[in-house]
């Protein structure tokens, strides 16, 4: 998922800003999401915290998928300039502070949170593991490393991480090892 064209932007002056609602980046204590999740959610703060389930490697138990924030640390928050009162924000348990440059905090395209909106489910997860399911077989481009831009097709899995793809290399056929994370479904 690629965010591009997306520019978070300072909010002008509160004071020329009208009472319409703006979503803002909330910065985090560590590992404290959930705590400022529900402590933002019993304010009646509108709140939109993207998840993400991956797969991960734990001692003894081999892989298994977890829930973890999409953005470690960070979560939106929806306010209105002008009756939303910031200074509350900071002292509630969970949270640092808004996203600021320039000292002003940051507004963020709706679009941007609109397109991620799109990719979560109900629950505001977003399913990697299906994302990145690559089927033998299949058509791929390869979008980084030593063959950027060729086109492909799967031949075999390797592993969870890498897979066997069949390149057009000078007219014939070679099978490469390449990491998922280079390859991009054509």
């Amino acid at each position: 998922m690629r965010f591009e064209g997306f520019r978070m932007r300072p909010v002008p002056y509160f004071e020329e800003c009208n009472t319409m609602a703006q979503w803002y980046v909330m910065y985090t204590k560590p590992r404290q999401e959930t705590v400022a999740l529900e402590n933002l959610q019993r304010q009646n703060y509108s709140v939109f915290f993207p998840q993400a389930r991956v797969q991960k490697r734990k001692t003894g138990q081999g892989t298994v998928q977890v829930v973890e924030p999409l953005f470690p640390r960070y979560m939106f928050i929806q306010l209105e300039v002008g009756v939303s009162d910031f200074s509350k924000l900071r002292s509630t348990k969970g949270c640092v502070d808004l996203v600021k440059f320039g000292g002003k905090p940051s507004v963020v395209p709706i679009e941007l949170i609109e397109l991620i909106q799109h990719q979560v489910d109900s629950d505001s997860v977003i399913d990697l593991l299906k994302l990145n399911e690559l089927e033998v077989g299949g058509e791929v481009r390869v979008a980084e490393g030593t063959f950027e831009g060729m086109m492909g097709k799967i031949a075999a899995r390797k592993s969870d991480q890498r897979v066997i793809v069949l390149l057009n290399v000078l007219g014939a056929e070679r099978s490469v090892e390449l990491a998922q994370s280079q390859l991009d479904k054509a």
